[in-house]
């Protein structure tokens, strides 16, 4: 993830003195301090009241499941979010803390959200604890990580920790309710629930909070080192992503294969289409931030019909749609973004999850009609399709409406901080103090 390549800021004033960012520091320890006490306070009397062990066997391959998805959201998402020169503390440690409360509170809010639909399974209570009740929880990381992407070194901890708390409530709304509930969408690997919606979200979210600042604009600049370091989480997202698709087909064998062939199918398509049109538009040199970013657009756009059967090469040709939809979308579309509707995407969440998931959704109406005859579909054929629509529609309006409100609530937490893209504002190290009499001589 990177920002595009042009960054029309608007006017603001210059750094802030010594004094602003010490007071903006001290107040947002109070309300940090009081939103994760009152969350581990939350979690702790639900788990040790309202959870359980599982009396099914315990199953080493869901275990290897949850496991990749770890790697994929601790070192993957951390460490492409990287590329911010001065902001790779707050990348790769926010993105752990983001991660377990996320976790945590999608176990009771998404059972919460089972008793509001009046869905059977998984509603007893104390609930039975199991290895795939922490993979949904990973599923609503996800989500998160990727809203994270769009507001990255703009949002204070405070403003995040509140957007995850928002978050977690309507990503599990969406999900269980909405598009896997009532409309009884396909979407296995998460096209809609997770990419789409965390995308939107973000993209609604950073709205809310406005412009950033000209002061920071430097602090937003990668370097050589960063953009490796990103390009080191990608392989790690590259690597892991099948896992992530087939999640919660592990232990059904012919689903799970086809879900993984199809998966890597698409990575490789979008990863080669994203070299070929990245040289091409920069007539003969690679874009990092392509490379770093649409790579992964095959694995984003195939979630939707990943257990479908479209053959190897459909989802080859799937993947290879997805990355020119992304090339192009870091292209063209985020300038526009920022200079027509004012939304600043610093990840560029709207192109690796963004276009990719609104592809692959509205392409598995057509797989969809294609395998009308697959038990596990919930309607018959022209029901199906229409769910599939609807699903799409029904996400991006609850992501963006919920996003934009959690913005402005997010606005009114602790303000606006004094400086952007920088570390030095939230974590310690004598590195910061060095660095700073460096710049004054």
């Amino acid at each position: 993830m990177a920002l595009s390549e042009s960054t029309p800021l608007v006017p603001s004033t210059t750094s802030s003195s010594t004094e602003e960012v010490l007071d903006f520091a001290k107040a947002s320890t109070k309300t940090l301090t009081l939103l994760l006490g009152s969350i581990q306070v939350f979690v702790l009397v639900f788990f040790l009241f309202g959870t359980t062990y599982s009396p099914e066997d315990y199953s080493p391959s869901e275990y290897q499941v949850f496991r990749d998805i770890m790697v994929m959201l601790l070192l993957g998402f951390g460490y492409l979010m990287t590329f911010l020169k001065k902001y790779g503390l707050g990348a790769v440690g926010l993105t752990m803390m983001l991660t377990v409360i996320a976790i945590l509170l999608n176990v009771p809010v998404e059972l919460f959200c089972r008793f509001l639909f009046g869905e059977k399974e998984d509603t007893s209570f104390p609930l039975p604890l199991k290895v795939p009740t922490f993979v949904d929880g990973e599923f609503s990381a996800a989500t998160l990580l990727i809203s994270y992407g769009a507001v990255i070194g703009r949002a204070s901890p405070v403003q995040l920790v509140v957007m995850a708390i928002c978050q977690s409530f309507f990503y599990a709304f969406n999900k269980v309710v909405i598009v896997l509930g009532f409309l009884g969408a396909e979407d296995v690997g998460g096209s809609m629930t997770i990419h789409m919606f965390g995308a939107y979200f973000g993209l609604a979210v950073s709205k809310a909070l406005g412009p950033p600042k000209v002061s920071s604009s430097s602090n937003a600049e990668p370097s050589q080192v960063s953009d490796v370091f990103a390009l080191i989480g990608t392989t790690l997202l590259w690597v892991y992503w099948p896992s992530f698709v087939g999640a919660t087909e592990t232990g059904v064998s012919l689903n799970e294969n086809v879900c993984v062939i199809h998966t890597v199918m698409a990575l490789l398509g979008s990863t080669i289409a994203s070299f070929y049109l990245s040289q091409k538009l920069g007539h003969g040199k690679l874009d990092p931030v392509h490379i770093a970013n649409s790579t992964l657009a095959g694995g984003v756009a195939v979630g939707s019909s990943a257990r479908l059967a479209m053959t190897p090469g459909g989802a080859f040709l799937l993947g290879m749609a997805a990355g020119v939809v992304s090339v192009y979308g870091y292209k063209y579309s985020t300038p526009k973004l920022e200079e027509k509707f004012g939304i600043y995407d610093t990840c560029g969440v709207g192109n690796l999850h963004g276009w990719p998931s609104v592809l692959g959704g509205l392409l598995s109406i057509v797989f969809v009609a294609m395998n009308s005859d697959a038990e596990f579909l919930n309607h018959e054929a022209l029901t199906q399709c229409v769910a599939q629509f609807l699903a799409v529609l029904s996400t991006v309006a609850i992501a963006a409406s919920t996003g934009y409100v959690t913005g402005k609530v997010m606005m009114k937490t602790v303000g606006e901080a004094p400086d952007e893209y920088d570390d030095s504002l939230w974590w310690e190290g004598e590195y910061f103090e060095a660095e700073e009499k460096k710049e004054k001589v």
